[in-house]
């Protein structure tokens, strides 16, 4: 059967790891397209008891030549009674081709794109927001994992933004929301399958931020080149006290930071800002700043901030949260909350864009 396991406590967290021979019978078993079957669950759970493997956790992932072929919960098997704890409805649509998931530990593993979206949405919007606003998401989650893939480029598991959770690590932070939440989430991937965002033909760099203060920005000012669906658009919806942030910086690092004396008497001016509302050029003393590079040395929220300086130190006071680009997320959810679909909110913020159902997704993954 197995030729050799291994338990690993990845962040307080338990896993199993069975190892497998590919020219095993037994390997032949797992599918990729399904859920693990009762047959299997029996030969793993007897296994364990057999080999008496001291393992009082409740992921188990098997290995077949270096790579996760599988991944499942032993909760979701009773082993007493010989049954599945939950069965769950087989979706064979082409969302659910494969990908090779890159994880910071060095593992690769092989999982359903549905269940890579599924991570990452837990991850990346508060399970809490409205159904439509998910729905965005999810849409904007599969269009980067569908450029990705059509251009060959791995996939990781935590990215500058697209940051993937597994549901161990989910089921330690829901707790007892862990089912509703899930199922929320599900339904949103579900109602948005195979759907992704376009512009002239090619998948669009699906770029988004936590929240902006009235406005997001224009790509020109952050990436250096203007993308027709990264404009600047407003977002009213995501204004209020919660995207206001504080940064006390030092007078003594601050003048080191930036190579200039600052003092209270040091003068400030705000030389231009972008469309978007945000610090393009500042000049503290005789030096002028890029604002978005400062405020990433001095690591502000955004590039939306004003200063104020003291005998001690200085104060940055920040407004929106992230880049600015694209989606926002909170503006996001306060546009479902009026009422707009997933669709008007991501025409909003991705203007000259449209949404199609992909229907040759992952057709270049090798399974």
């Amino acid at each position: 059967m197995f030729y050799k396991y291994m338990t690993v406590d990845n962040q307080g967290k338990k896993i199993l790891y069975l190892y497998l021979n590919s020219t095993e019978e037994f390997s032949q078993d797992f599918s990729y397209q399904e859920k693990p079957s009762l047959p299997l669950y029996r030969r793993v759970y007897q296994y364990i008891k057999n080999q008496n493997i001291p393992f009082d956790g409740d992921q188990v992932c098997i290995v077949v030549n270096g790579i996760i072929i599988d991944s499942f919960s032993l909760s979701d098997y009773d082993g007493p009674n010989d049954s599945l704890v939950e069965v769950l409805s087989v979706d064979h649509g082409v969302s659910q081709k494969l990908i090779d998931l890159n994880h910071s530990t060095g593992i690769v593993e092989r999982l359903k794109v549905d269940e890579y979206i599924f991570g990452i949405i837990s991850n990346e919007m508060p399970s809490i927001f409205s159904e439509e606003s998910l729905k965005a998401q999810a849409v904007v989650a599969r269009t980067y994992a569908v450029k990705r893939l059509s251009r060959n480029l791995p996939i990781r598991d935590y990215s500058k933004a697209y940051i993937y959770r597994d549901k161990n690590y989910l089921k330690e932070i829901w707790g007892s929301k862990y089912d509703s939440y899930t199922k929320k989430i599900r339904e949103a991937i579900r109602q948005t399958k195979d759907e992704v965002i376009k512009f002239d033909g090619d998948y669009i760099d699906a770029y988004y931020h936590l929240s902006s203060h009235g406005k997001t920005e224009d790509s020109s000012n952050v990436l250096k080149l203007a993308y027709p669906y990264l404009k600047s658009v407003s977002s009213t919806f995501d204004i209020d006290s919660n995207n206001v942030g504080y940064r006390i910086v030092p007078n003594e690092y601050l003048s080191q930071l930036l190579n200039v004396e600052i003092t209270e008497d040091t003068e400030i001016q705000l030389l231009m800002k972008t469309i978007g509302h945000r610090v393009k050029y500042i000049r503290f003393g005789d030096k002028v700043f890029d604002g978005l590079l400062l405020a990433r040395r001095l690591g502000l929220d955004s590039n939306d901030f004003s200063v104020s300086i003291g005998k001690r130190a200085t104060t940055f006071t920040t407004r929106g949260h992230g880049h600015g680009l694209g989606l926002s997320k909170y503006g996001a959810e306060g546009m479902a909350k009026a009422g707009y679909n997933y669709r008007q909110i991501l025409n909003h913020y991705y203007p000259n864009t449209y949404i199609e159902k992909e229907e040759n997704f992952g057709k270049n993954i090798s399974a």
